[in-house]
């Protein structure tokens, strides 16, 4: 009896659309994925509870497309938080591996900075507070082999040196970290071209076939 197909879900970053995604979802079907869906999410026009069901939804109707086919998720920047919450307020079938690409997953030191630059959230409009710094950490990875992947330079000043540590730009080195995770690694590639970067993606691709990068 072969093995069962494989099957992927993608979720985008803040300000992003699922077509962020593309390249991830092209590598994975060259790779031998039999479908991957890339949903868009509104995370700067809903709170992120109501993403999460909308991801919920795809997730739910894809499984349902494929029976008995294996679940995997590549997740980048914003959407591994959507991940978490989504499988935690949510009945969601187990995953076989997922690859959370530079998450902040303990809330993300730029998004308090970019809180302070542009106060919206005075007015009642706060996108940007679900990644505030400590405010995402309770929530837990999604069942299965979680692999967390992010950039940096390896020293304390990192890509951007606002950020006060090693970073990729956007997300610090240890903002990222999850106790929970199987794996973790640090690539020398800025925070969006994680997503772009064939080096990247192979190492997603690699993540989730053997279950270390």
């Amino acid at each position: 009896m072969g093995a069962a197909p494989r099957i992927a879900v993608c979720f985008h970053g803040f300000m992003r659309t699922g077509a962020a995604m593309w390249w991830v979802a092209r590598r994975l079907k060259q790779a031998g994925w039999v479908d991957v869906v890339m949903p868009t999410f509104g995370y700067h026009l809903r709170p992120i509870e109501k993403n999460a069901e909308t991801a919920a939804a795809a997730v739910r109707a894809l499984v349902a497309k494929h029976p008995g086919a294996s679940l995997d998720l590549v997740t980048h920047s914003y959407g591994g938080i959507l991940a978490r919450v989504a499988w935690a307020q949510h009945e969601l079938p187990a995953l076989n591996r997922g690859v959370l690409i530079s998450p902040p997953n303990q809330g993300a030191v730029m998004a308090e900075l970019a809180r302070t630059m542009l106060p919206v959230h005075r007015a009642g409009w706060d996108p940007l507070g679900p990644m505030r710094p400590g405010v995402p950490a309770h929530w837990p990875l999604p069942p299965g082999e979680i692999g967390i992947l992010t950039g940096g330079t390896g020293t304390a000043r990192g890509m951007n040196p606002l950020l006060g540590d090693d970073n990729d730009g956007t997300v610090r080195v240890d903002e990222a970290r999850h106790d929970g995770a199987t794996d973790f690694l640090v690539m020398n590639v800025q925070h969006t071209m994680m997503i772009l970067a064939p080096k990247v993606l192979d190492r997603v691709v690699g993540f989730l076939e053997v279950g270390r990068f």
